[in-house]
């Protein structure tokens, strides 16, 4: 997997993304309702969905690759009086001593899995995690979501206090193998005077609609339903989705 989520990139993804919607987070916690063992949530990030389960009395861990973010996930804990169980662990690295009833990778973060080696591997990974029956609920972007503004600059900011943090990016989509790089530069601004600068090649994999279905059934993973979330509600997804969220069970 590619090496993001730096210091900077943590920073502003927090400042920038430090919830989730009400609506989002309600339907993964309807996965949640009435189970009795742990759930797992592979690269966890900053906690937007960790937190709020933990904060419900969820029995939930989670793992992430990114020390950085996990710092910012673990102090956010700690603020709020909540233990948590992190772990900095990729899939090749993630080991358990028992299984979950629910593993869940919300907000496309599978993308992040760009080799068809990586992803069978991943799904080896979580089907073993998973005990008989549990499920696993996840969102993959599609060939739809593709970047409109190609190969073209764009920039935006977030700030807190005097510090500020610019981010441009610039995307490039691959049809042959269906990433789409971008190109991330931050800057930290204090006081007007630039102190930091760090360059990320952020690279998502996209998919047609169906193509991930065969490794899920390799793996032991039965599609129960794929879906839009619209609002405060699910609909069927079909092949103009640009975001699937797909409800598995391990069988």
């Amino acid at each position: 997997m590619n090496k993001t989520y730096q210091s900077l990139c943590s920073q502003f993804y927090e400042l920038d993304k430090p919830t989730v919607s009400d609506e989002i987070l309600k339907c993964y916690l309807s996965y949640a309702k009435d189970l009795k063992g742990p759930i797992l949530e592979p690269m966890c990030g900053t906690g937007r969905f960790l937190i709020p389960f933990l904060e419900r009395g969820f029995r939930i861990e989670g793992f992430d690759s990114s020390p950085h973010m996990l710092d910012i996930c673990q102090k956010k804990c700690e603020a709020k009086g909540l233990k948590a169980s992190l772990k900095e662990a990729s899939f090749e690295t993630f080991s358990s001593d028992h299984t979950y009833d629910l593993i869940f990778i919300p907000s496309g973060s599978f993308g992040l899995l760009t080799s068809i080696e990586d992803v069978n591997s991943a799904l080896k990974v979580i089907s073993d995690s998973l005990q008989e029956g549990g499920k696993f609920v996840f969102e993959i972007e599609t060939l739809k979501a593709v970047s409109e503004s190609q190969n073209s600059w764009k920039e935006r900011f977030v700030k807190k206090g005097d510090l500020k943090i610019t981010l441009k990016t610039k995307a490039h989509f691959d049809l042959l193998s269906k990433i789409e790089t971008t190109v991330c530069k931050y800057e930290l601004w204090e006081d007007d005077k630039k102190k930091l600068t760090e360059t990320e090649d952020f690279k998502v994999k996209l998919y047609e609609f169906n193509e991930i279905d065969p490794l899920l059934t390799q793996n032991n993973l039965k599609v129960l339903g794929k879906w839009q979330l619209r609002s405060d509600m699910k609909i069927a997804a079909n092949e103009n989705s640009d975001l699937i969220l797909y409800e598995c069970v391990k069988i």
